[in-house]
């Protein structure tokens, strides 16, 4: 009778853990959502300068610019070779955002024999660097939260279930 109500109330405790688990899972994922919804109207709102115009514009060129300054932060230029593979795209619309980008001053490009490469200059750094700052608040404030909630409380579980586990007879 004891190990049946004991049964019953690990069963309960069980169905608990896995029902908060469940919460903060769906809450973290809302979270995520609200922001990817946030960046998806920013883009389609931030229009102020001539940068902001051209790298929301499209999907590639929004990516683009991440490659670039990516570049640029880690000291390497990147070829068109390694932006077609990298981006899935082709050679000829790379080709065209690194002509539209080096003659807007957004770009830093070198040219060593037949090979092309290129990275960010600083107005493109200082650009992502705004965006940056603005992600970084929204991000916080609506992902963090939840993010911390649902990591701490799978550590806890985790820690729960080693220390269940080391004092289990064998």
């Amino acid at each position: 009778m004891n190990n049946t109500k004991q049964c019953c109330d690990n069963s309960s405790i069980h169905n608990s853990v896995e029902s908060i688990h469940r919460h903060l899972l769906h809450d973290y994922r809302m979270k995520i959502i609200e922001v990817e919804m946030a960046v998806f109207q920013a883009r389609q709102t931030r229009s102020m300068t001539k940068i902001q115009r051209y790298f929301n514009s499209t999907p590639l060129k929004n990516a683009f610019s991440r490659w670039m300054v990516y570049g640029a932060y880690a000291n390497r230029f990147y070829t068109i070779t390694e932006l077609v593979n990298e981006m899935h795209s082709n050679r000829q619309t790379i080709s065209t955002m690194i002509n539209e980008c080096e003659a807007e001053g957004w770009i830093e490009v070198q040219k060593k024999g037949a090979t092309v490469s290129c990275q960010a200059s600083q107005p493109l750094i200082e650009a992502m660097e705004m965006y940056c700052e603005w992600r970084k608040d929204i991000a916080g404030v609506q992902i963090g939260i939840a993010h911390h909630r649902l990591m701490d409380f799978e550590k806890l579980m985790q820690e729960q279930f080693a220390s269940s586990e080391q004092n289990m007879p064998i």
